[in-house]
């Protein structure tokens, strides 16, 4: 009687112990991959939705252009740097200020938007210092005569976040039609 006492009174046997640690370490692995996942599609889908932004910036930007004016002249790459054609942003948020600089061709823009004073304008500004937040884009455009019927142009932006952090590269594509 004395024999059965003790062995239900015992603890855990080592297998149990080893099996239990095994079964948890399985558990925490795998939430640290989702978590890892998790963020690594959180910053993609941010950088994503910024390109998108910039993407239909420009082209509202070039929309307001006359049909004759050299910034939507037929031209441009999507592939390589053209002159006119393309441009570099840098985005950051700095104590509830949206600051973005626009460089082409060598001359940056700087606009820094305050919940309070509105939207600042500042001619060749130069390029501010980058902060933890700072956001690169590298834009790119090709304005295509005739395309897709006669008389028309198509303009397509290609949006490029220069972050090697994310792979693959974060690109956005956007086109519109116009006379």
């Amino acid at each position: 009687m004395s024999r059965r006492k003790r062995n239900a009174n015992s603890g855990f046997t080592i297998l149990e112990v080893m099996v239990a640690i095994l079964v948890l370490t399985i558990g925490l692995v795998g939430t640290a991959a989702l978590m890892s996942t998790t963020v690594n599609s959180t910053a993609r889908s941010h950088l994503m939705s910024t390109a998108a932004l910039l993407a239909s910036e420009k082209l509202e930007d070039l929309s307001r252009f006359n049909v004759n004016d050299s910034p939507v002249a037929p031209g441009g790459s999507l592939v390589a740097n053209t002159t006119n054609y393309f441009d570099n942003v840098q985005i950051s948020v700095d104590n509830g200020a949206i600051n973005e600089t626009t460089t082409t061709n060598g001359a940056s823009t700087s606009y820094v938007q305050t919940p309070t004073s509105g939207m600042v304008v500042t001619p060749n500004a130069g390029l501010p210092a980058t902060s933890s937040d700072t956001l690169t884009f590298n834009r790119r455009w090709i304005v295509t005569n005739n395309t897709p019927t006669t008389g028309v142009r198509t303009v397509t932006v290609l949006v490029t976040a220069t972050t090697q952090a994310i792979k693959p590269q974060v690109t956005f594509q956007m086109s519109m039609v116009r006379p």
